[in-house]
Parts: C-alpha cells; sequence; structure tokens
C-alpha cells in the first residue's frame, strides 16, 4: 500500500508540475504517433491512442517524450509516462527524477542572470516541491487507511483536497508545519483543536463591525456558548488565536513584554474544537455561529498566511458595499459570504500585531451542512482507492441513473445550472458595480440541491478588485471607502487578473474534468461557453462586456504562473498590489487560436 500511495504521491506532484511547466516555460512540440520517426522511438504498443511530446533540455542535452493519455483544450494534460533520450540511449525515467530534471533546466536557463540569490532560489523551490510531495505521501498513507466517505457535507469535502491545486507546482507545501502537527491542524488529516484566547485590554483593541453587536461581543458570546468558565474583566476584550500562531507569538520577546506590562493575559485554549477548512487558516465548527480567519506563521502556496489589518479592515468595507448594493436580492443563487467583522491587538510601533482575526459568517452551520462543495474537491482527481472516479463525474453519473438519462445529458444540465448560478453573475456584478472577484476553485463553493448546483457562494476577504472606472459610483454606495482604497485597480490589470481566476482557473478546471472523463468533449463545453458568452454580451454595457470581448476574440489569455513565482520567490500577498507572475496562454475560445497546429515530425538532439 506504501508502495502505491508513493507513486500517487509523485505522478501527482509530476501533473501537476509538467503542466505548469508547459504553460509557462516551453510548450514543447506535439508530434504524431504515427511517423517512422516516432514509431522507431517508442513500440507502437505504446503509442496506440497516445499523443507525444517532446521536450528539449538543451542545457543537460537531454531530450523527453512525454507519453500523453489526454490532451486538454484547456491546457491540464495527463501524462502517462516520461522517456528520456541522451543520444542514441533511451530509457523511461521516474515522474520525480523528471520532475528535478525539469528544475535543473529552469535554473540553468537562468545562470546567466546577475545576483547571488539564484541558488538560494533552486534550493527554496526545492525544497518546497519536496515538502509538498512528502505531505501529499503523509495524506494518502493516512486517508488509505480509514474508509473512503464521499464529501457531500461542506466540512468533509473541505478536508477530501488530499491532491490540492490543479496548476500549483508545490500544492501542499506547507513551510512552518512540524510532521507532529499535521495531524492536528490540517485539514487533510482532519485534524481537530480548539483556539488558543488572549484578554487583551481595550485600550490596545482595534475592532470594527457592521452588525449590531461588536467585534468583541460576538467573539465573547460565541466562545461563551461552548465554554462557561472563561472570566475576564470589564476592560479586556478576548482575542482568538490559530493554536500554531499563538506559540510562535508567545516566542516573540515584543509580545512576551506586553504580557509581563500587563497588556495582555494568555488564557490558553477553550472553547469548541475547531477544523480547518480547506485554506488551513480559516476554521469552522458546525454548531458555532461564525467562522474564524486567522494568522498562521505558516507559508502555504505562494504566500506566508498572515492577516494585515488592512485586508481586516477591506473586509468590513465590503461587506458594507455589498449589503448596501443588495446584488444578491436580485441573483439569490449567487452568494458572498461576508466577513462583517473584525479584531487585532493594535501594535504601539504600527504595522501588523499578528492577533489579526477575522470574523465570518457562517452558512454552513448543522442544519445546512450538507451538499455543499468546493469546486476543487468537485472536479480532484481521486485519491482513494475506493474512489471510482472524480467527485463530479460520480455525481453526475449516479444522477444520471436514477433519471434514466445519459450521462452526457445530465452533464449539460449540470453545467447549466452551475453557470447560472456562478459564472453569469459574476460577470454581471463586474459589469454593473466594478466589482471582481478573485473566485477560484477554492474560492468557490456550490450548494447542491438533487444534485445539481442550487447557490454559488463566494468566499475570501482577501479577494476583491474594484474598477477605477467606478469609483464615483461605488463611493457613493459606500462612503466609508477611501477614494485612495488599495482596493482600487486599473481597469486592464482587472481584466487580466479577474479573467484568470473565474474563465482559467475556474470554468476551465469544470470544462477539464468533464471531458477528461468522457461526459462531454472539451470541443462541445468550449463552444457551450462561447455560445454562453454571446448571449451575456448582448445584455451587458460595461467592462464585463469588454472582458467577455477579449475572451472571445484575442487569441492569448493572460494566466497566472505559479511555477514563475516560485521560481523568483515571490510572495505576492507582499508584492507590488500583490501581483504574481503573469504568463499568456492560447485562448481555446477565439476561433483563430483554435486552428491547431499540425501533429509535427520528431527531431532528434
Amino acid at each position: 500500500m506504501a508502495d502505491f500511495a508513493r507513486h500517487l504521491a509523485e505522478y501527482a506532484s509530476f501533473q501537476a508540475f509538467v503542466n505548469c511547466y508547459l504553460r509557462e516555460v516551453d510548450g514543447g512540440r506535439w508530434l504524431s504517433p504515427d511517423s517512422p520517426q516516432t514509431r522507431a522511438l517508442l513500440p507502437q504498443t505504446l503509442l496506440t491512442g497516445k499523443s507525444l511530446l517532446q521536450l528539449t533540455l538543451p542545457r543537460q542535452e537531454l531530450t523527453l517524450w512525454l507519453l500523453v493519455s489526454y490532451r486538454s483544450r484547456v491546457g491540464r494534460h495527463r501524462i502517462e509516462a516520461v522517456f528520456c533520450q541522451q543520444g542514441a540511449q533511451l530509457q523511461q525515467e521516474g515522474f520525480w527524477s523528471t520532475l528535478l530534471l525539469l528544475v535543473k533546466e529552469l535554473f540553468h536557463e537562468r545562470n546567466a542572470q546577475p545576483g547571488a540569490g539564484l541558488k538560494r532560489r533552486q534550493l527554496e523551490l526545492t525544497h518546497r516541491l519536496t515538502d509538498s510531495l512528502q505531505n501529499t505521501l503523509r495524506y494518502l498513507e493516512t486517508r488509505w487507511s480509514q474508509p473512503y466517505r464521499a464529501p457531500l457535507s461542506f466540512c468533509r469535502a473541505e478536508q477530501s483536497l488530499v491532491l490540492g491545486h490543479w496548476l500549483h507546482p508545490t500544492p501542499k507545501s506547507r513551510q512552518g508545519i512540524l510532521d507532529w502537527q499535521h495531524p492536528l491542524i490540517t485539514p487533510e488529516l482532519e485534524g481537530q483543536f480548539q483556539l488558543h484566547y488572549v484578554a487583551v485590554h481595550q485600550d490596545w483593541v482595534e475592532q470594527q463591525s457592521l452588525l449590531p453587536q461588536s467585534a468583541e461581543t460576538l467573539v465573547r458570546e460565541a466562545l461563551m456558548q461552548s465554554d462557561h468558565s472563561v472570566s475576564i474583566g470589564p476592560d479586556e476584550v478576548l482575542i482568538p488565536v490559530h493554536p500554531l500562531q499563538a506559540h510562535w507569538l508567545l516566542a516573540q520577546p515584543r509580545v512576551q513584554a506586553w504580557q509581563e506590562a500587563g497588556r495582555l493575559r494568555y488564557l490558553g485554549p477553550l472553547g469548541h474544537t475547531f477544523t480547518a477548512t480547506s485554506s488551513v487558516r480559516t476554521v469552522y465548527h458546525r454548531d458555532a455561529p461564525w467562522m474564524y480567519k486567522l494568522s498562521l506563521p505558516v507559508k502555504i502556496t505562494n504566500s506566508l498566511r498572515q492577516n494585515k489589518v488592512r485586508e481586516l479592515r477591506a473586509g468590513v468595507l465590503m461587506a458594507g458595499l455589498l449589503h448596501n448594493l443588495q446584488f444578491s436580492r436580485r441573483f439569490p443563487r449567487f452568494q458572498v459570504i461576508a466577513d462583517p467583522a473584525y479584531l487585532t491587538l493594535r501594535d504601539p510601533e504600527g504595522g501588523d500585531s499578528g492577533f489579526e482575526a477575522i470574523v465570518r459568517e457562517n452558512p454552513f452551520g448543522a442544519e445546512s451542512d450538507q451538499s455543499v462543495l468546493c469546486l476543487a474537491a468537485l472536479v480532484q482527481e481521486p485519491w482513494h482507492p475506493r474512489q471510482r472516479r472524480a467527485v463530479l463525474t460520480e455525481l453526475i453519473e449516479r444522477q444520471a441513473l436514477e433519471e434514466g438519462r445519459a450521462p452526457g445529458a445530465v452533464a449539460r444540465d449540470w453545467f447549466d445550472a452551475y453557470w447560472h448560478c456562478a459564472v453569469e453573475p459574476c460577470l454581471v456584478l463586474f459589469d454593473h458595480h466594478g466589482i471582481a472577484l478573485e473566485a477560484h476553485q477554492q474560492n468557490s463553493l456550490l450548494r447542491l440541491a438533487d444534485g445539481y448546483p442550487e447557490t454559488y457562494y463566494y468566499r475570501d476577504n482577501q479577494g476583491f478588485y474594484l474598477d477605477e472606472q467606478q469609483k464615483p459610483k461605488l463611493l457613493q454606495w459606500q462612503p466609508t471607502l477611501d477614494a485612495d482604497s488599495d482596493l482600487f485597480y486599473p481597469t486592464d490589470a482587472i481584466l487580466d487578473r479577474f479573467g484568470y481566476y473565474l474563465l482559467v482557473n475556474q470554468v476551465f478546471a469544470v470544462v477539464d474534468r468533464l471531458g477528461a472523463d468522457g461526459l462531454l468533449a472539451e470541443a462541445e463545453l468550449i463552444e457551450r461557453v462561447r455560445d454562453k458568452l454571446e448571449a451575456l454580451r448582448l445584455t451587458l454595457s460595461g467592462n464585463g462586456r469588454v472582458l467577455i470581448e477579449r475572451w472571445l476574440t484575442q487569441t492569448q489569455l493572460p494566466a497566472k504562473a505559479n511555477l514563475l513565482t516560485r521560481v523568483e520567490d515571490i510572495d505576492e500577498l507582499e508584492a507590488d498590489m500583490e501581483l504574481a507572475a503573469y504568463t499568456t496562454i492560447d485562448n481555446p475560445l477565439c476561433v483563430a487560436a483554435r486552428i491547431e497546429r499540425p501533429l509535427e515530425e520528431a527531431v532528434h538532439v
């Protein structure tokens, strides 16, 4: 069993990495499997029904031949095997060793760049890749020892993302979590833990709430529901802290000095036993009235996951703005999970203290937590021995049996329902009000009814972009919004980023899943997306229409370059305008871009 788990962990890690490489660095050469040169390389039994992709690594004088079992129009190919050629010698290469060859080539190409940080960045990327692989293996081995449970509740779905992001080179890198801490606090291992609390003198607290109750009242009353023994002074405020963050903070000299001065008291673990959602730092309990988004001293994917005071304030501003707009009344199947309150210890030297806590709505309590899944859980590759196909595919096939219809027909209706509640309202919100959402797979939740998407929920107080062209209108709707707020972005920047998150990351993931599992051909789904965009375009008049026209006519689409972001060791939450590296990819929606390049003859190094 351990060997199978390692094979799947290496396979999943390689698929994510190599698809990033093909998208961001070198798309390779697609070759005809029927040519004499190709047949001379590999046996025909291997090539039947497959595609062949050639990657040259000139710095190492190597050629890689990738045997592709599924070639995707939206960019997520399935690589079945890799063969490495050096001179006349050809041998099969393992997935992990191939990945390391590609890393070596990446940094060989950058040797001409000045600066002493190149080797450090290579070591950092290699470390994160290894960390991600080891964590994936750890999660698989543990979860394989348990019975498989379909992730049909909010909590189980959040805990089911064992393989992670479909196009990120280090999807399960968790720098800062020790080996023994994974079973306690990670969602993949279904960790459960109490939050730690500090009592802070009220003069040292910054807080804000849109609700009739203050943030401190919300936190105190929520804790009292599960722990009646808590006692604090009349001038003290409770602040929840993630256990990892609490241990880190208590070791900081400045926090120790605040304790000695009597400005805060550490109360330890109290109250409900929470579990982490898929982001790791947002915590959930089905009987708690609120979720909390808390800081973590951990690097996950591209960033150190520490809340910023400006993000806390922005979350409350956006909750107020969306409340004033009443957009979800017009689109009741489209909901934004609000962050209506926050509190933190105010650092006397300015900046972030590390105690920043966001109070988030919990629409998935004990009476409403069933059939709610994040999109990433729906489209993830199957990972458990008892799991036959992806969650979305199993759901559609089960629904087809119940309805006595063909799976393809059910898949079309499912996609239409998904589009209606998730995609169309996002575009209308941007067009009418200049609000764009970072609506990637993990931020996107679907509530299912009778197997079909009924309601879409968006979550993430960091993921709002306000269009500068709509600034006068937005300031009228939310007077407390500052005209100089860093929530405002140039229109072109929003078109790139919003387009990537909604179309490339989210919609294409659904297209890929349905296509790869044979429910509907990607070509049919792409035409379906085009038709829906054409119809919606006619009803819009603002920058939503501009964005759709770009999608339909431009041969290239902007796409986030997660691999290059890691190669350059960019923390996107600290970068200017929180920008990661971006690249461009062929646009499958554009007719001109869809004329497939002819397959080429093999070229030997």
